[in-house]
């Protein structure tokens, strides 16, 4: 075989570069994460013991399964990409913090569990990119902002808020 011109092989360079990019997200597409199951567009990743919401669920998953877990903090880039997601359910973790635009590429989000958490404060806007979310069990109504805009309360202003609220009562 005669050698390649330069072209030619940055041309074949090319084509190996695009058929490596797509099995890359052919896998991404059909993969399941590591202990779960995939059946469909759902993906079960119950009581495995995670720490951290998995990487590679599926692109077309639908619902995701992710309670009764050891998960600890959802981050803003643990479900981008999952466009597809209607179900959530992260209820029974341990999650204490929700960063800000963790939910944003989860437009057609339907019903999300954060209930029996360690969750005391949830970002403002949070939510603002769902607009299907009809149905959310949040932990035990925690506050809406950051910690730093809920700060904790002396104990003068605590008994100044009592009276207000004791006043209003009357």
């Amino acid at each position: 075989m005669p050698p390649m011109a330069p072209e030619e092989r940055a041309s074949l360079r090319r084509v190996w570069a695009l058929l490596s990019a797509l099995l890359v997200c052919a896998a991404s597409v059909t993969g399941c994460p590591h202990k779960c199951s995939c059946s469909g567009s759902h993906v079960d990743c119950q009581g495995l013991g995670l720490k951290s919401v998995p990487k590679g669920v599926p692109r077309n998953a639908e619902r995701l399964d992710l309670n009764r877990n050891n998960i600890t903090r959802v981050s803003k880039v643990d479900f981008s990409g999952l466009k597809n997601l209607r179900i959530l359910h992260l209820e029974d973790n341990q999650i204490s913090v929700v960063e800000r635009g963790a939910f944003q590429d989860l437009r057609l989000l339907e019903r999300l569990r954060l209930n029996r958490n360690k969750l005391q404060f949830l970002p403002e806007l949070l939510f603002q990119s769902n607009p299907k979310l009809g149905r959310l069990t949040p932990a035990s109504s925690p506050q809406v902002g950051s910690a730093s805009d809920h700060p904790r309360p002396s104990p003068e202003t605590s008994r100044t808020n009592a009276q207000q609220s004791e006043g209003r009562e009357q």
